[in-house]
């Protein structure tokens, strides 16, 4: 018998729209969004105070985005276990901030995240942090953070070298059989590596479409 996919439940509400359209704010409905979860787990996972943590779980208990999943007796006052009231959820545009929108789909909340941790990890390994645009062997124009040399392996390949790849190519030529090959490549590449659990948290951007420019 095939598994269905349940269905994103539907947000009816600003709060939980305002919530779940800032990133800096929706990261703290994740460890519920894992199983029910008390206040002070949550709070030492993200190393905050429990006070801060305790007015977070109120705002999305006011937004509907958590309910009370347990609560564990013990001496003194209940311990209380929070779940997100689902595991994905859907926005409808009108109820999003025009600000927080903009930040959203523009991308400037992660582009500024991905360029400070760029920045921090070449200057913490004494690498310079710079832009170099050249043309490749197949003549297109290329931004990144080094001019590579085909015919020897990539600087930013070296072991020593932190593990960082900043590159934009604004013209590859492509069929569209290629495009979707490509396409399908970056996501079972991404689905790789999406799901581990290592030690370092990393923030990665992949994009890919074609140009409206000739």
């Amino acid at each position: 018998m095939l598994q269905t996919t349940p269905r994103a439940h539907l947000v009816d509400n600003a709060l939980a729209a305002r919530i779940l359209a800032d990133p800096e704010a929706a990261v703290f409905l994740k460890p519920f969004m894992r199983g029910p979860t008390p206040v002070k787990a949550a709070a030492e996972e993200f190393k905050i105070p429990i006070q801060t943590m305790h007015y977070r779980v109120l705002q999305m208990l006011k937004a509907g985005l958590l309910e009370v999943a347990a609560v564990s007796k013990r001496r003194g006052r209940p311990v209380k276990h929070y779940q997100a009231t689902s595991s994905s959820f859907r926005v409808p545009l009108e109820l999003i901030p025009q600000r927080l929108l903009e930040n959203l789909t523009g991308h400037a909340f992660w582009k500024a995240r991905l360029e400070r941790s760029l920045q921090k990890a070449l200057r913490a390994h004494e690498y310079g942090s710079e832009i170099v645009v050249y043309r490749n062997a197949d003549g297109l124009l290329v931004w990144g953070s080094h001019l590579e040399d085909e015919s020897s392996p990539p600087e930013h390949l070296n072991p020593q070298h932190p593990a960082v790849l900043n590159l934009w190519n604004g013209g590859l030529m492509l069929d569209r059989s290629d495009a979707k090959a490509l396409q399908r490549d970056l996501w079972e590449l991404y689905e790789r590596y999406a799901h581990r659990n290592g030690t370092e948290k990393y923030v990665l951007h992949l994009g890919l479409a074609p140009t409206l420019e000739t």
